[in-house]
């Protein structure tokens, strides 16, 4: 795997991480999710055959960094680093995100380093989606007339038999 450039900027996340105290799990910030927890925090694929991640994690001037991609949405992202935790809460849902990080260390200001990360999902319900759509195909009309009138006129069959004679 490529390295990022130590110098470059690291890639903000869609949203700002908030600051937990301690080691909190999907049920603590996110009740009613699963929990997906990946340790250690390195490149690759994983998944628990529901959910599916693929995380790239680099190393930047202000510490470690992942960018992650799912199978499906996320509710909120646990990244936990030294003493605590920043989890990143998605409403709605994302199925990526970059510049995930841990929380700052104070002794250095640079991020700590990445203990794990916990992916908090739940598996949405299926949408009533009505799936027999009606289909009006008009009829087309059986009487129409296939005969075409012959209105040939008939003579008149009143022919006088009677000839008159001369006499």
């Amino acid at each position: 795997t490529v390295q990022g450039n130590a110098n470059a900027a690291p890639l903000a996340a869609i949203v700002d991480p908030v600051l937990v105290s301690g080691n909190p799990s999907c049920s603590d910030v996110a009740p009613g999710t699963t929990e997906f927890k990946v340790q250690p925090v390195v490149d690759g694929t994983f998944s628990d055959g529901t959910l599916t991640v693929t995380i790239d994690v680099r190393n930047t001037a202000d510490g470690p960094v992942f960018d992650f991609t799912a199978n499906i949405g996320v509710d909120a992202v646990i990244v936990k680093g030294g003493p605590n935790a920043n989890v990143y809460f998605y409403n709605p849902e994302v199925t990526s995100d970059t510049g995930l990080h841990a929380p700052v260390n104070p002794q250095n200001n640079t991020f700590f380093g990445l203990s794990h990360i916990s992916f908090c999902y739940d598996v949405e319900p299926p949408t009533n989606t009505p799936t027999n759509t009606a289909t009006n195909t008009p009829v087309t009309p059986s009487n129409t007339p296939t005969d075409t009138p012959t209105n040939t006129p008939v003579p008149p069959t009143d022919t006088p038999t009677d000839t008159p004679t001369n006499t």
